[in-house]
């Protein structure tokens, strides 16, 4: 994650006498972008530094360990090395100083950007080759490793009579754990990834396994659970292995339709209408001409594209479709020939994703339906000023909110990012009701009350890694 970690850091600057007159967004930049000429050479070193030794995880008794070893409970020699290892592990963490060494996990797929101040000389957990998956023979759940493609799970669901109701919204190769520690965008029309998670088996900062909710079933008591409470910051709190997911059945038949609209006013309209129906949907999704032509570069875009996908019976689907028809009306072109992106072999989904991820996203835009023409042309107008092209890819939900990513054919190089990242911003603040969702974002809010949760946050950090391993907390 890292959230509490650049939050911590930037309010522990505040307080350095060379930089406490600094205006606390100038400050931001300074760090993101690494500027020397502002910033004390220590604070550079710090921003700099990137963890020392990367340990492939394979079993949930490696975590354990090194855990163990790191809190202090066991030495280096209960990781049961060969030697020449053993003496890499130790000489590269500076194991026998006094100082703490922490963990932090390596994102399979990034969507945006890393956080400002990485793992300080510690270990990083690689999960890529923990990805098995564990179908129970009764009900629609997973049970899937952290290092899991969520491309292999939706396959595999399918074939054994299940649907992985989320589906990312920008569809590049992700693991399930990116959606736990990175920036991975899983969602169906319903709800968000977290709402299909049942359970999160993890190994705490004592090295125990732990688990967190029930496996069978959601927790779908009244008031707060501490798994839905700590999951936004999970890896703060433990070692995130197994997630159990909740599915649904493999619908009878399924058909994508497509729609092409040529008028931002007539899209706003149909997106506006579509969740004031009763209909349901897996997914929803909208992509504007620049997101269509690399997603299928073999086929002319049009300015919007939506695509739904209709699940149900196969004697219900007509009328289905027909109540779709007429709740998405305005749109230029239907057509039910077109391939959506998840559904594709695995080996076509991953040029796609090697197409899409060339691109510079800088964060997510959460804003009403009927704002959806309205915050294309205005992306279009910043397009202009930067003299980049610029797209964006969308999930729409039941709730009537439109989840947007935008994306920029610019350097991926951090001065872009940041000044990206804030004409974003500028975009949403001229739109009623949307909020601008990015870890930059995280970081500019000065809110007073949104600062006392990341204190309280903070504090909760503390109380499940006492022995700061996870993640630590740094100061500069």
């Amino acid at each position: 994650m890292g959230l509490l970690r650049d939050w911590n850091y930037i309010e522990a600057a505040t307080e350095i006498p060379a930089l406490s007159e600094m205006i606390r967004e100038a400050l931001i930049h300074a760090l993101f972008v690494r500027n020397d000429r502002v910033l004390p050479r220590e604070i550079i070193a710090d921003l700099t530094r990137t963890p020392a030794v990367t340990v492939k995880i394979r079993d949930d008794t490696d975590v354990r360990k090194l855990v163990q070893v790191l809190n202090g409970e066991e030495s280096t020699l209960s990781l049961g090395l060969p030697a020449e290892d053993y003496n890499y592990f130790r000489t590269q963490l500076g194991v026998g100083k006094d100082r703490e060494i922490g963990l932090s996990v390596r994102p399979h797929t990034l969507l945006t950007y890393e956080w400002l101040v990485p793992e300080q000389r510690g270990v990083q957990l690689d999960f890529s080759a923990y990805t098995a998956r564990s179908f129970p023979e009764t009900g629609h759940t997973v049970v899937a490793q952290t290092g899991a493609p969520w491309k292999a799970l939706y396959d595999e669901a399918l074939a054994k009579g299940h649907l992985v109701p989320t589906v990312p919204t920008v569809p590049l190769a992700f693991a399930i754990g990116d959606a736990v520690w990175g920036d991975a965008p899983l969602a169906s029309y319903d709800g968000e990834f977290s709402a299909y998670v049942n359970a999160l088996r993890t190994i705490s900062a004592f090295g125990h396994r732990t688990r967190v909710g029930f496996e069978e079933a959601s927790n779908n008591g009244t008031g707060y659970d501490i798994l839905h409470a700590t999951l936004p910051l999970a890896p703060e709190f433990y070692v995130p292995m197994e997630v159990a997911l909740r599915l649904a059945p493999r619908p009878a038949a399924t058909k994508t339709l497509t729609y092409a609209y040529d008028d931002p006013a007539k899209l706003s309209a149909a997106l506006d209408k579509l969740p004031r129906t009763s209909l349901r949907f897996p997914w929803v999704h909208l992509a504007d001409a620049t997101a269509a032509a690399v997603l299928r570069p073999g086929i002319a875009p049009d300015p919007f594209t939506v695509q739904v996908c209709l699940a149900g019976t196969a004697s219900g689907m007509p009328a289905r479709e027909k109540a779709l028809d007429a709740a998405l009306a305005g749109f230029k072109l239907k057509a039910g020939d077109v391939p959506n992106p998840y559904d594709l072999p695995a080996a076509d989904y991953d040029k796609a994703a090697q197409r899409v991820e060339r691109s510079l996203f800088v964060g997510e835009i959460r804003l009403p339906a009927a704002s959806a023409g309205d915050l294309a042309n205005r992306l279009k107008a910043l397009g202009q000023q930067v003299a980049s092209k610029v797209g964006f890819y969308a999930s729409l939900r039941a709730s009537g909110t439109l989840s947007a990513f935008p994306f920029f054919d610019h350097p991926k190089d951090r001065t872009h990012m940041y000044d990206l990242s804030k004409g974003v911003a500028r975009v949403v603040e001229k739109l009623p009701g949307a909020v601008f969702v990015s870890r930059l974002g995280h970081l500019w809010n000065e809110d007073p009350a949104y600062q006392e949760r990341m204190r309280l946050f903070r504090d909760i950090k503390l109380r499940f890694d006492s022995p700061h391993v996870l993640e630590p907390l740094v100061r500069p």
